[in-house]
C-alpha cells in the first residue's frame, strides 16, 4: 500500500460542503497547544500527490460529550475526510470518545458524522498558533490541558472468521456485524477480586464499581485484568444453575473454499472514579466492537490491494502528546516496505510526527501479564521525571524519550566494579527499543563482548571476562547491531566537560539519545544539561550504573543515583569521553 491509499474499509465517499452546525451554546474544553501540533504534524509531511498539494485541509473533533471535553482534532486533506475513515478512526480511539464536531479552515468545511459544532479556524491562526484567536472565533470553548486519568480494563477475545473465497470483504463485513450484535453476550471477569461486567440494566447498576482501582490511576501503568467468558443466555439478571458462562466459542464454518481468520483481540476500555457498573458495561462492549471493526477493516483493506487475508496482531499505544490510548490490529505478515508505508498512512491519519516512529510494535504497551516485552518490565522507567524541588540556573533540555535505568547487580549478574559502562549501553539501548527505533532485546554483557569479538576488536578470552569497555567500544557495537552512527566529544579534563554544554544542550534538542561518558574509569549517563548563557553556571542530569540497590524510586532520587550534579562532579585531573548515539532519520 503506498502512503496515499485509504486504510479504511470503505472506498472515500466525497462529501458535499455544507454550511457550519449552529453553535451550541455549552462551554467545552480543548487543549489548543495539542491542535495547533497535530495540524503542524500534517503539514510536516511532504505531499504524496498532486491532488493532495492542490487541496486545502479540514478536521475531525472526538471528545467525550458528557464531560465536554475536546481529546483530539485531527486535521486531514479533504479527499480523506470521508466516512469510511471517520470510521476506522473512531475504531481505534478510546472506547469514551467520539466524534463532537468538524472543522472549518478559512471558510471551507466538510461536514460528517453527527458532531455537535464546527471549530472555526484559519490558515494563519494555526500557523500562528493563535490562542486568542482561536478563542475569540470559537466562544464556546475554554483553553485547558486535558488529564490523564482512569485506570485500563483489559481482556483478550478470540474470534474467528470464515470467508470464502473471492467474498472475502463481503463476508468479513458481515462477520463483524454479526459480532458486535452478539456483543452482549461477551462478560468480563476477575475472580481474584470479585469483579464482574456484563450485561444488565441501568436501573440495577452498582455505583462507583471499580473506584478503589481508578482513583489516581492511569490508563498506560494501572491495569485490571480480565477474563472473559461467553453467556448461553440472554437472561443476566441472576445467577441461577442455568446462567452458564464458556470459554469464548468459535463461529460455525461452510463447506465452501474458504480462509479461516482467527483473531486473538485485545479489548482495552478506560475505567473512571465514579463510574458505576452499567457505564463500564457500555464501555466495554463499545470496546470490543470497535475491535472487530478495526479488524474487519484492516482485512478489507489488505483484500482489496491485493495482499489477501492475513493476520493481525493488537496493539495499545500512547502516543506522545495523548491524553488517551489509541488501539490498532496490525498486519503481520505484510512486507517491512508495505507496513512501513501503512505506519506513515497511519501517522497522517492520527496526525502524529513525520520525523521519528510511535506506531511500532516494540512502543505498544504491554497491558497483559503475558505481554511479549523486550525490555524488563521491572526496570524502572524514565527515573529523572521523579525527581523533586529541583531549581534550575539556567535553561534546561533534557533526553527525549522513555528509556529504563540499567545499574549493576541486574538479570541475576555481579558486574560491581567493572560493568558500568556495559550498563550505561543498555540505558541507551533501551531508549532505541521504547522509542521505535529497534524491537532487539537489549543485549546482555556477554552479547557485548562477543559483538566486539567478532568485528576483531577483541580476542576470543575477552567473551566471559569482567573486563571493562568504554566509549569507543559502546560506539562499535551501535554501528555494528543497530547500524548507527555516533557522534563523539573528547575532552582533557572535566572542565572542557563543562565547556561542552551547549553541544550537550544541541544534541538533547535535536537527537534526544541519552549519552555515555567515560573518564576517571568511571562510566555515566548524562539525561540532561541546565546552562545558564549569562553566569556560565552549568548543572548535569546524572544516571549512575554504579547503583546496586533494589529498583525502588525514591532511594534512587533521594540518595543521587539519578540526579543534577554540579560542574564539580567531573574530576578536572582526568579526560573525559562522550558518545552520542544518532538516531537514524525516515524510521517511521
Amino acid at each position: 500500500m503506498t502512503a496515499s491509499e485509504t486504510v479504511s474499509l470503505i472506498k472515500p465517499t466525497k462529501m458535499a460542503t455544507q454550511s457550519p452546525t449552529p453553535v451550541v451554546n455549552e462551554l467545552w474544553f480543548i487543549d489548543t497547544q495539542a491542535m495547533f501540533q497535530n495540524y503542524a504534524n500534517l503539514r510536516s509531511f511532504s505531499k504524496s500527490n498532486v491532488t493532495e498539494a492542490q487541496t486545502s485541509i479540514g478536521g475531525l473533533v472526538f471528545g467525550r460529550k458528557d464531560r465536554k471535553q475536546v481529546i483530539h482534532v485531527f486535521f486531514a486533506y479533504h479527499e480523506d475526510l470521508s466516512e469510511s475513515n471517520l470510521q476506522f478512526l473512531e475504531s481505534a480511539l478510546s472506547a469514551d470518545i467520539e466524534l463532537v464536531g468538524n472543522v472549518n479552515i478559512d471558510g471551507q468545511s466538510i461536514l460528517i458524522g453527527n458532531g455537535t459544532f464546527t471549530l472555526q479556524l484559519s490558515s494563519k491562526m494555526l500557523d500562528n498558533r493563535n490562542i486568542s484567536e482561536f478563542l475569540d472565533q470559537n466562544v464556546m470553548f475554554n483553553n485547558e490541558h486535558v488529564l490523564m486519568e482512569g485506570a485500563s480494563c483489559v481482556s483478550k477475545i478470540g474470534f474467528e472468521w470464515t470467508l470464502r473465497a473471492g467474498r472475502e470483504q463481503e463476508d468479513a463485513r458481515s462477520a463483524a456485524e454479526r459480532l458486535s450484535m452478539a456483543s452482549f453476550r461477551f462478560s468480563h471477569l476477575n475472580a481474584e477480586h470479585g469483579l464482574v461486567i456484563r450485561e444488565h440494566k441501568k436501573e440495577t447498576a452498582k455505583p462507583k464499581y471499580l473506584d478503589k482501582f481508578t482513583k489516581g490511576a492511569l490508563p498506560y501503568k494501572d491495569v485490571i485484568e480480565f477474563q472473559v467468558m461467553q453467556s448461553l443466555t440472554r437472561d443476566t439478571s441472576n445467577d441461577t444453575e442455568d446462567q452458564k458462562l464458556v470459554p469464548t466459542v468459535k463461529v460455525t464454518k461452510d463447506n465452501k473454499h474458504f480462509t479461516r481468520l482467527v483473531t486473538i483481540g485485545d479489548v482495552v476500555f478506560p475505567a473512571f472514579f465514579g463510574d458505576s457498573s452499567f457505564d463500564l458495561y457500555k464501555r466495554a462492549r463499545e470496546a470490543f466492537n470497535r475491535r472487530s471493526n478495526n479488524t474487519m477493516m484492516v482485512t478489507v483493506n489488505g483484500v482489496r490491494s491485493g495482499r489477501g487475508v492475513t493476520t493481525t496482531t493488537s496493539a495499545t499505544y500512547l502516543p506522545p502528546g495523548w491524553v488517551s490510548l489509541l488501539h490498532l490490529q496490525l498486519p503481520l505478515k505484510w512486507t517491512e516496505n508495505e507496513q512501513r508505508n501503512y505506519r506513515i498512512r497511519l501517522h497522517k491519519l492520527f496526525n502524529l510526527p513525520s520525523s521519528k516512529p510511535c506506531l511500532r510494535l516494540s512502543q505498544s504497551l504491554a497491558l497483559h501479564t503475558d505481554s511479549v516485552r523486550l525490555t524488563n518490565k521491572k526496570l524502572i522507567r524514565e527515573p529523572h521525571l521523579s525527581i523533586s524541588n529541583y531549581q534550575p540556573v539556567g535553561v534546561v533540555t533534557t533526553v527525549n524519550g522513555p528509556y529504563n535505568y540499567h545499574h549493576y547487580m541486574q538479570d541475576g549478574i555481579d558486574d560491581n566494579g567493572w560493568g558500568c559502562a556495559y550498563r550505561s549501553f543498555q540505558t541507551i539501548w533501551s531508549w532505541f527499543i521504547l522509542n521505535g527505533y529497534t524491537d532487539k532485546p537489549v543485549p546482555s554483557h556477554r552479547d557485548i563482548q562477543q559483538t566486539l569479538v567478532n568485528i576483531g576488536d577483541k580476542e576470543q578470552k575477552f567473551v566471559g571476562s569482567r573486563q571493562w569497555i568504554g566509549s569507543t567500544e559502546i560506539s562499535y557495537v551501535l554501528n555494528e547491531l543497530l547500524k548507527l552512527e555516533c557522534r563523539f566529544i573528547a575532552t582533557n579534563s572535566g572542565a572542557e566537560v563543562v565547556e561542552r554544554a551547549r553541544e550537550l544542550a544541541r544534541h538533547f534538542e535535536t537527537s534526544g539519545t541519552p549519552v555515555m561518558i567515560g573518564g576517571n574509569m568511571l562510566a555515566h549517563t548524562i539525561l540532561g544539561v541546565d546552562f545558564n548563557e549569562t553566569t556560565g553556571e552549568t548543572k548535569f542530569l546524572i544516571l549512575d550504573p554504579h547503583y546496586t540497590g533494589s529498583e525502588d524510586i525514591k532511594t534512587i532520587t533521594s540518595k543521587g543515583w539519578c540526579a543534577w550534579k554540579p560542574a564539580s562532579f567531573w574530576s578536572t585531573d582526568h579526560f573525559y569521553n562522550m558518545v552520542l548515539a544518532q538516531p537514524p532519520h525516515d524510521a517511521i
